[in-house]
């Protein structure tokens, strides 16, 4: 009974096939049928279902579609990179002076120098973090993709960068305004009309055009053309971000920088979203960092820049001369009575000096 009911189940299920190959025969040969080809589809659908199902789950997981939408949230991020004992960083390389290659020592620079200090912070490695390089724009995908646990490459926080978390400013810095030497203007405000050279930074660009009226703005990008628009008398003035400035300006001795902070800005330590943990690890570290007289020295090491403007008299202000090896803390103590006021005397001087850890003997500086 059983073989019978057997044969006559697959004799049912013969003729059903071949009813139905008639059918979706008749249907191929009628002109303009709105449902032609709809049962091959699904006959081709089926058999690829699962095919399709594994592809679909693979491409969330480990694809940031078009249109900017992001990968489902990486979870875990911190406990990750304790069992693996190490912290990947995304990073840019050949990105002086926040990342090289140094001829005596090997990989140098501020993020690198801070990056193995937020690492030994965390206390993750006493071989410091371990460093994954990748393109500018490619960094925010390799860290949806797992590729790396953060990024610090120079990135001021972006909200339409999707899933990702951005922790407190490692380094504030502002645009500056470098012009030729010998050139009358030595400020902003002189340069409405005037042609204005930045580097491909829709930042600068909006800047620019916010605080400048009239401005023709000449962008350029690669590895220079910015600080040659000013030698070439192409431009009038120069406006880019200032950690960059101070290290390229060194091969263009004719230009000088005579504005400084002409934004608040800050660079921040990617993550990826919903990382909590992660992100409370990394501000820790930096506040530590930033508390520290090391932090300073960092600053000084990769940043500095001495301006030549600056140690010339004000007239008409109070002002006071930076003697060897004393901060804004020592003056504002001894000066002020109490070395918490050393913000109202950066605050002064903001336009004039870069950064509050870069202030040198015999700079002239204003006074509350």
């Amino acid at each position: 009974m059983a073989d019978e009911k057997r044969l006559t189940l697959l004799g049912k299920l013969v003729i059903f096939a071949f009813i139905a190959g008639c059918i979706g025969f008749a249907f191929k040969l009628w002109p303009g049928n709105p449902v032609s080809g709809l049962i091959g589809s699904a006959a081709k659908q089926g058999a690829s279902a699962v095919k399709t199902a594994a592809r679909d789950v693979a491409d969330k997981t480990a694809k940031t579609p078009a249109g900017g939408k992001t990968a489902p949230l990486r979870r875990g991020v911190l406990q990750e990179a304790r069992t693996r004992g190490s912290l990947r960083v995304g990073y840019e390389a050949d990105a002086p002076p926040m990342y090289f290659k140094n001829s005596q020592s090997g990989d140098d620079g501020f993020e690198y120098q801070l990056a193995r200090l937020i690492s030994s912070e965390m206390r993750l490695s006493s071989a410091g973090p371990l460093f994954v390089n990748g393109d500018y724009q490619s960094l925010p995908d390799m860290l949806r993709r797992a590729q790396v646990d953060v990024i610090i490459a120079g990135y001021v926080p972006d909200p339409s960068l999707e899933g990702l978390e951005w922790s407190e400013g490692y380094l504030d810095f502002g645009l500056c305004l470098a012009v030729l030497k010998g050139s009358a203007v030595n400020e902003v405000s002189q340069l409405a009309g005037k042609t204005i050279a930045i580097y491909d930074d829709p930042a600068a660009e909006r800047w620019v055009k916010q605080n400048i009226p009239g401005a023709r703005v000449k962008s350029f990008s690669g590895d220079s053309g910015w600080f040659e628009a000013i030698e070439r008398r192409e431009a009038d003035a120069l406006v880019y971000d200032y950690p960059f400035a101070a290290e390229e300006i060194k091969s263009h001795p004719r230009v000088k920088i005579v504005q400084f902070n002409l934004n608040q800005s800050r660079y921040a330590v990617g993550v990826p979203a919903g990382n909590d943990d992660l992100l409370d690890a990394i501000n820790g570290a930096i506040a530590r960092i930033k508390a520290s007289a090391g932090y300073g020295d960092l600053v000084r090491r990769y940043l500095s820049y001495k301006s030549e403007d600056v140690v010339k008299p004000v007239s008409g202000r109070k002002t006071y001369t930076v003697r060897a090896g004393e901060t804004l803390s020592t003056i504002a103590r001894d000066r002020l009575g109490s070395s918490e006021r050393w913000e109202e005397i950066w605050q002064l001087n903001r336009e004039r000096i870069a950064n509050p850890h870069l202030i040198y003997s015999d700079y002239v500086l204003l006074m509350p």
